[in-house]
């Protein structure tokens, strides 16, 4: 074979001879042994002219794969393939191994170091916490004193905001006394459950009476009154036990007796009983007090009026003629029981004459009239006794009212009045009105 190259001279290699697969991979060949490589014997180089032994040599005889043409970078000789060994399987669970004290020392130091550094890393979260909690709460306050803070402590409410009322709960006593504040606790007690009531109760507990002559405050406390239970109401009226008169008093502290006596039961009621007992009489002529005196009377059962009353009924004449204590007796006859009502009626007939000229005292007259039906008979017969002549009572500007409501009673003794009004002289002035009713009567 010839190679010619453009401009070098032309050279000639000898030409090599053609030999089998099985001759080029050392299976079969002369005895001729291979010329040394320096790469090692594995890759012995062979020459064209030399024959590759029949019989390997033993460097062959341990190769994976027979000696051909050189590479770089050498391989290493692979190791010749043996048969696996039995490795024999440990036991399990393992043999306990005693450690030594040496080793327990030092397991305990890197314990109690690893403690140190959680309860390091736990105390930088907690001053964190109570840092970034502080911030939240001030936002929050400042949130609540804006105008609207109730519609939007309502949305936190309903939202299950539960951090927002609890900030709202903790700077109770601060809130309450603001003119918008006041609006945020009221959202919580409309809003809120149960026991965020009790929550907002026991915050300002030692200050409810001090709230309830404040000019906003007072409006949180009657909204109180109103939304909650008497189990809530109780602690905050144990506070103004003792002190009824001096609400009644104050312009602003009113307002909480009145809702109190109007909203809440007898239980609660009941420890106000005792004081406006004592001062009944004062109390009915007081312009807020005796609106309290008929709630009392209302709502609370006759087995803890009874010393109310009777100190009323003491007192029935005058207050029967007094601008607001007339409204007290009015309610006797209508809660009262029937000796009650009967003590009212003989007091009435008594002083007829005086009630009828009296524009306070007529309606006591009418109140008996209607309300206690049984005495009404007993107040027409005094009526048609007495010294001014039923004629008299007729022209009176406020006695015409009550013959008029004496005319409305069934039974004999309206037929006697009748007659009586019927065979008098023709009635003037105020009597026209009794006029024109008895000509209704006996026009059907």
């Amino acid at each position: 074979m010839s190679v010619i190259c453009e401009n070098t001279p032309e050279l000639s290699f000898p030409e090599l001879p053609e030999l089998g697969m099985e001759e080029n991979f050392g299976l079969k060949g002369s005895p001729v042994p291979p010329t040394p490589s320096p790469w090692g014997a594995r890759f012995s180089m062979w020459s064209p002219t030399q024959k590759i032994p029949s019989t390997p040599s033993p460097i062959y005889a341990q190769s994976r794969y027979p000696a051909f043409a050189p590479c770089w970078p050498p391989m290493q000789p692979v190791a010749p393939l043996t048969a696996p060994q039995q490795i024999p399987f440990p036991c399990w669970p393992p043999a306990p191994v005693e450690p030594s004290s040496e080793l327990v020392i030092a397991a305990l130091m890197a314990e109690a170091e690893a403690l140190a550094g959680i309860a390091a890393e736990l105390s930088a979260w907690q001053a964190q916490t109570a840092q970034r909690s502080a911030q939240p709460s001030q936002a929050v306050v400042e949130q609540a004193t804006q105008p609207g803070s109730g519609r939007w402590i309502q949305r936190a409410v309903a939202g299950g905001d539960a951090e927002v009322v609890g900030v709202v709960l903790r700077e109770a006593s601060q809130l309450a006394r603001h003119k918008h504040g006041k609006d945020a606790l009221i959202a919580v007690l409309e809003r809120a459950s149960k026991d965020h009531q009790r929550a907002l109760v026991d915050v300002l507990r030692g200050e409810w009476l001090e709230l309830s002559v404040d000019v906003h405050a007072c409006r949180m406390v009657q909204r109180l009154m109103e939304v909650c239970d008497d189990e809530v109401c109780l602690p905050v009226v144990a506070e103004l036990q003792g002190h009824l008169e001096d609400l009644l008093d104050h312009k602003y502290g009113n307002h909480v007796a009145h809702r109190v006596s109007e909203h809440c039961g007898p239980s609660v009621l009941a420890l106000l009983l005792p004081e406006a007992a004592m001062t009944a009489a004062d109390l009915a002529r007081h312009p807020y007090g005796c609106r309290v005196l008929q709630h009392l009377i209302e709502r609370c059962p006759a087995s803890l009026t009874a010393d109310l009353i009777a100190t009323i009924l003491e007192d029935q004449p005058a207050l029967a003629c007094h601008p607001f204590g007339n409204y007290v007796v009015q309610c006797v006859l209508k809660q009262g029981s029937v000796e009650h009502r009967w003590g009212v009626a003989r007091a009435v007939c008594e002083h007829l004459e005086e009630y009828c000229d009296n524009k306070f005292a007529s309606n006591v007259v009418e109140a008996v009239v209607r309300w206690c039906p049984e005495a009404a008979d007993l107040v027409i017969d005094a009526a048609m006794r007495s010294s001014t002549s039923l004629v008299g009572l007729s022209s009176l500007r406020y006695g015409n009212f009550v013959v008029q409501r004496l005319l409305e009673v069934r039974g004999k003794h309206r037929t006697d009045l009748v007659e009586a009004l019927v065979s008098g002289p023709r009635l003037q002035g105020f009597g026209k009105h009794v006029q024109a009713a008895l000509n209704k009567m006996t026009s059907k």
